[in-house]
């Protein structure tokens, strides 16, 4: 599982090094709103914390599990890790648009990261039309198909440890998110 890729500029939008502290303090004291992450369960703002992490390691060169620091291996979730790799490696390789993943300290959910809840979400329930039409939001066709494996593995084994995402809530975050995607919440990793 550990992933090793050569050094990549930071991750916090492509800007360098630069105001990486300010963003952090910026993501910590964002306006609160619906689409605050305080207002998802546990398991809903652990899959956020994972996508995040995953996109960290990724545009970091890191290990994923360094960058987790282990989590998924403390709570028995290594296969889930493994599912979570394969359907985010998907998503960067033929993401159809810039795809809006916020670094671990923003308390704000990105419309994208919205969709892909909704995604493990409909998979749990298994849904996986629904699933598929919220990954193409966010790729090409090919690509959710390709994608939809991983998310249903993720999302099964997510499940099974007990951590079962909200879907109605899940759903309601994902269509304010839809009605709120300002210019702002259209960045990279901020």
């Amino acid at each position: 599982m550990a992933r090793h890729r050569a050094p990549k500029s930071a991750a916090n939008d492509n800007r360098g090094t630069a105001g990486r502290e300010s963003d952090a303090t910026e993501c910590q004291h964002a306006e609160h709103g619906p689409l605050e992450l305080s207002n998802l369960d546990f398991p809903a703002q652990f899959v956020v914390w994972a996508l995040r992490a995953w996109v960290q390691a990724f545009k970091s060169g890191a290990s994923f599990d360094a960058v987790t620091q282990h989590g998924f291996t403390r709570f028995g979730l290594q296969a889930s890790a493994l599912a979570l790799d394969g359907a985010m490696t998907v998503l960067a390789a033929s993401a159809s648009r810039p795809i809006d993943i916020r670094c671990v300290h923003c308390r704000t959910l990105s419309p994208d990261e919205a969709i892909l809840l909704d995604a493990v979400a409909s998979a749990q329930d298994e849904r996986h039309f629904m699933a598929t039409v919220a990954l193409r939001k966010t790729m090409p066709g090919t690509a959710a198909r390709i994608a939809l494996p991983h998310m249903a593995d993720l999302a099964r084994d997510l499940a099974r440890a007990g951590m079962r995402l909200n879907s109605m809530a899940v759903r309601s975050m994902y269509m304010a998110a839809e009605t709120d995607a300002t210019p702002q919440a259209r960045r990279w990793l901020h």
